[in-house]
């Protein structure tokens, strides 16, 4: 019975530890797919629709800081203490949105000169 217990609790124990590294994994794939995506766009049609794709994931993110700053501002009952640290990550998260939307802006634009260069040739 023990030997049962002890198998079971590691193998729970492996999966929990696992599980926060398949988290990790899941950004990078993301970010992986879409530089694959970015390279593999040749044609003019094709980077226009991953302009375009980058442009909504750009707004999604710019609506979420807003979002994020907004509920920054918002007073709850509490302890100022922990309001202003809730406060602070709030605001954090939001500067961080807005510094990805940034440059997957820089990464729409530039799609989307590249692809009215290529149709003007």
């Amino acid at each position: 019975m023990k030997t049962t217990k002890m198998i079971a609790t590691g193998i729970l124990a492996l999966g929990l530890a696992t599980a926060n590294l398949q988290a990790l994994d899941t950004n990078e794939r993301l970010e992986l797919l879409e530089a694959a995506m970015i390279e593999q766009a040749t044609t003019p049609a094709q980077k226009s629709a991953v302009s375009e794709y980058l442009a909504n994931i750009s707004k999604e993110k710019m609506e979420l800081a807003q979002a994020l700053r907004e509920r920054a501002g918002a007073t709850r009952g509490g302890k100022i203490v922990s309001q202003n640290n809730e406060k602070k990550a709030l605001l954090q998260r939001a500067a961080a949105l807005e510094a990805e939307a940034k440059k997957y802006q820089r990464v729409s634009m530039g799609l989307q000169t590249e692809a009215s260069q290529v149709a003007q040739n």
